[in-house]
């Protein structure tokens, strides 16, 4: 199996920054880390069980033959010119001159929940994310239609799934680990979430459609 086609969707899904930045506001709240935790629980949850259904979808597909358009492709192209636009938008709709988000209000009602709504909104995060929906069924595409053993397809699931959600359990284990003291660092990013995230948002997006795109032709042609 190709795992380097695996690498644009699991970089893509790590770097979505609402599920970071909500993981990083509920921490900087009193007692935010269990609901921190459970935030990003919800989130790596809605990655595994997506990755489940697009794997199943992808084993169902058959395989192109001679002089048949092979499904993955198109999938790809599509999802390249579906991320293209999510980067368009995401420019011209989301963010204000400076690159802030036009509304950071969010961050307030977040900090204030516990546990179980945490879970809830990393699961909400998870499906009405279009990039996280789309590069999840890229992935699940490429695993299924390579038929790995139950073995191979369990130790590549596993680290799909632990580098796609590794940027939200990041801040977590900072916090755990340092106390008080990640109080700094947290701040840091906080600021920086706020104030180039949206940008580097459209950068990810442009960068991941180029590469969807170019991969999906190429395997047309």
């Amino acid at each position: 199996m190709d795992v380097a086609a695996l690498v644009p969707a699991v970089v893509g899904i790590a770097l979505s920054p609402l599920v970071v930045a909500s993981v990083v506001f509920l921490l900087g709240h009193r007692g935010g880390l269990a609901p921190a935790a459970a935030c990003a629980s919800g989130w790596i949850l809605s990655v595994a069980a997506a990755l489940v259904v697009a794997v199943s979808l992808g084993e169902r597909l058959p395989s192109p033959a001679e002089g048949e358009t092979d499904v993955r492709a198109v999938v790809e192209v599509v999802a390249g010119v579906v991320l293209l636009g999510l980067a368009v938008w995401q420019w011209v709709v989301r963010r204000l001159p400076d690159g802030r988000p036009r509304s950071t209000g969010w961050a307030d009602a977040v900090g204030a929940i516990g546990p179980v709504r945490a879970f809830l909104i990393g699961v909400a995060w998870f499906l009405t994310n279009p990039k996280a929906l789309v590069l999840s069924l890229t992935a699940g595409l490429v695993v299924g239609e390579a038929d790995p053993s139950l073995g191979t397809l369990a130790w590549i699931g596993t680290g799909y799934v632990l580098v796609s959600g590794s940027t939200a359990l990041l801040p977590i284990a900072v916090a755990a680990a340092l106390g008080p003291r990640a109080d700094r660092p947290l701040t840091v990013v906080r600021r920086a979430i706020a104030r180039w995230g949206s940008l580097a948002l459209v950068v990810v997006l442009t960068v991941l459609g180029l590469v969807q795109l170019v991969a999906g032709v190429l395997a047309l042609r």
